[in-house]
């Protein structure tokens, strides 16, 4: 064999084992990284598993439990509240909550159903209310049963009023060809259809039986836990919303920031703390961390 020729296959000798050296160590970098992936999701399961599905050490101190009202008013949510609430009551450590409302309202029935629960929970641990951005509608519904309201100068309440949305989806039925088609028994079964408008009947029959009752439960209920006459009130419940500022003495008792809420609180107590309370566990992480781009295309050249 001569030089030329040795010389050639040296260097292709050389060239398989880089190519097979660079193969391994792509192959050694996926091993790596899955191995640290792996790891990885084992101390978020753990520390998951540690934090919500082994039973939480309980609270020595005192503390006031700080609950959030940050959604719409609905019946399950209400529900979830309650129960939440009456867990806290037990808790002897448990001094006092601290509801923080940035909700726009909701529903009338569980707006109601929270209205008197506070007022019941009330009696045997305080309860305290902080409007941060809004309590408007049902929210303010559920506020009025606690003295004093307390609110960022700067939020929301207000909204006393009954609204029932309609929409009336004639026209773009008849484009795609939907028609309607029910069977009812009764003169007043269906008053709401997405397929007519409201007639003057079905106006005046949902306005007595339905949205003039709620107003006045409304207003009743507000009127009763706020201390003022019906009469006065009114003024203040034809569906507008204001700024606390406006209604400082009527709908709102003070002025404050949540931080002076706090502080106020801590002068009744030594060593209080803030416990935010969660109403929901949280749910089991997936398997979602990404490989880099270096080890993905490592894996890419060991699967070709």
């Amino acid at each position: 064999m001569q030089n030329s020729e040795i010389k050639i296959e040296n260097e292709k000798l050389k060239s398989e084992l880089k190519i097979f050296k660079l193969k391994a160590l792509k192959e050694k970098i996926v091993i790596i990284g899955v191995t640290l992936l792996l790891i990885a999701e084992v101390f978020l399961l753990f520390a998951f598993f540690k934090k919500t599905i082994l039973p939480s050490k309980p609270i020595t101190k005192p503390y006031i439990a700080v609950i959030n009202i940050n959604k719409t008013i609905t019946v399950p949510y209400i529900d979830k509240l309650m129960a939440k609430m009456d867990a806290l009551k037990k808790d002897k450590n448990c001094k006092e909550f601290l509801l923080i409302f940035n909700t726009p309202g909701g529903s009338p029935s569980a707006s109601d159903e929270f209205n008197a629960y506070l007022k019941y929970i009330n009696k045997t641990k305080k309860v305290n209310v902080y409007v941060e951005s809004m309590a408007a509608s049902g929210g303010y519904y559920i506020i009025s049963a606690i003295k004093p309201i307390i609110a960022n100068k700067n939020a929301v309440v207000g909204s006393i009023g009954v609204i029932m949305p309609h929409f009336v989806l004639k026209k773009l039925a008849d484009k795609i060809g939907i028609e309607e088609d029910s069977l009812t028994i009764g003169k007043y079964k269906e008053p709401v259809s997405w397929f007519r408008k409201f007639s003057d009947e079905d106006k005046k029959y949902l306005k007595d039986h339905l949205l003039l009752p709620t107003y006045d439960n409304f207003l009743k209920t507000v009127a009763q836990g706020r201390g003022i006459p019906l009469e006065k009130l009114k003024k203040y419940a034809d569906g507008k919303i204001y700024t606390a500022t406006l209604v400082k003495g009527i709908l709102v008792d003070k002025i404050s920031d949540l931080i002076t809420v706090k502080e106020n609180l801590r002068k009744k107590y030594k060593n209080i703390e803030f416990i935010n309370i969660p109403l929901e566990r949280k749910r089991i992480p997936f398997f979602n961390i990404k490989l880099s781009s270096d080890i993905g295309e490592a894996l890419k050249e060991i699967v070709k």
